[in-house]
């Protein structure tokens, strides 16, 4: 096959589009700089007045910026666990969030987000995107001073 990826190449997708948004899909392994850029490009999207279609686009960067937050933080501290409740479990014992709970209802919005098509689940997790911003900025920032 010509378009085959390399031996031992453990990527389910495609060569040309394993990079999304400058992300690479295959190799999770996330930074604070990527943590950063998604926030950042939350926070773009937020600041546009809102239909449907920046709800759509808060939604899909609130995913990015869930996934990013927990995976850097988990880089960071040099942490073994794989779910993302067991690494926010960490993260509060070591005191770098303040609430596990409000990272448990982020995870489970994200989770949400990515199987439902609902609208009014969709208005929900705009809202919950809105407010998580400081949760994540405050996260970053602690991260940032390690």
């Amino acid at each position: 096959m010509a378009n085959s990826p390399p031996a031992g190449f453990s990527c389910l997708f495609d060569l040309d589009i394993k990079t999304f948004w400058g992300y690479d899909l295959c190799n999770m392994a996330a930074t604070t700089k990527e943590f950063e850029r998604a926030l950042a490009r939350l926070k773009q999207a937020l600041a546009q007045p809102k239909d449907e279609f920046v709800r759509d686009s808060v939604i899909q960067r609130f995913e990015f910026t869930v996934e990013l937050a927990w995976k850097s933080a988990k880089k960071v501290l040099g942490l073994s666990a794989t779910a993302p409740k067991v690494v926010v479990r960490d993260l509060a014992q070591q005191g770098l969030i303040d609430d596990p709970n409000v990272w448990f209802k982020l995870i489970d919005a994200r989770n949400l987000s990515s199987h439902s098509y609902n609208e009014q689940v969709a208005e929900e997790i705009y809202d919950i995107a809105r407010e998580a911003v400081v949760v994540f900025d405050s996260l970053f920032e602690r991260l940032q001073s390690l």
